[in-house]
């Protein structure tokens, strides 16, 4: 399912508002049909609003097409434009720097499909505790710039036993849809 973000980026787009309904994926997939000159059909929307389960992961081309639509040359890019700093403005509600996590402290962040991982800060390093994520393991040392709500997740250190794994980005369809301290 699409992020929060990523859907009011298409409302923004979408000359006729949100997409509330079901029956609202028909005229949306025109649309985007006619400005990306790329055929993607009502159903296939209807699974990325969380209208009707099936698909876990979106295959690449989709939402490659959802992204040419709101204005990016592919996901990936999409995704890059999300990752924050600390000198941009606060514009959603729900968010954390690492620096606000005290010593011994720990923060569960969730995302789709079911995904959970559980940091704690341990002797000044970000330690994974608890993840059902198969790329996160317990004990793993991650580092990230900002967490917030309905962006992707992104690790921009990831460490397993002393050793660098580089950059990790998850949640890039859903979006991070908790954190809260534990």
């Amino acid at each position: 399912m699409l992020s929060k973000v990523i859907k009011q980026k298409i409302s923004e787009r979408y000359a006729k508002g949100d997409i509330r309904y079901p029956k609202d994926c028909d005229g949306l997939a025109i649309h985007i049909s006619q400005v990306c000159k790329t055929r993607i059909s009502s159903s296939t929307l209807r699974r990325l609003y969380g209208f009707v389960k099936g698909i876990r992961e979106p295959r690449l081309h989709t939402l490659d097409i959802v992204a040419e639509y709101i204005g990016h040359k592919g996901w990936e890019e999409l995704i890059a434009s999300f990752e924050r700093t600390e000198s941009e403005p606060e514009k959603l509600i729900d968010k954390l720097k690492p620096e606000q996590i005290k010593a011994g402290q720990a923060i569960q962040l969730t995302y789709e499909p079911a995904k959970v991982i559980e940091i704690r800060k341990v002797g000044g390093q970000l330690q994974v505790v608890t993840s059902n994520e198969k790329r996160v393991l317990v004990n793993d040392e991650v580092r990230f710039k900002l967490l917030e709500l309905h962006y992707p997740l992104t690790f921009t250190h990831h460490f397993r036993q002393g050793s660098s794994l580089g950059k990790l980005q998850l949640a890039t369809v859903s979006g991070i849809t908790s954190i809260k301290r534990v």
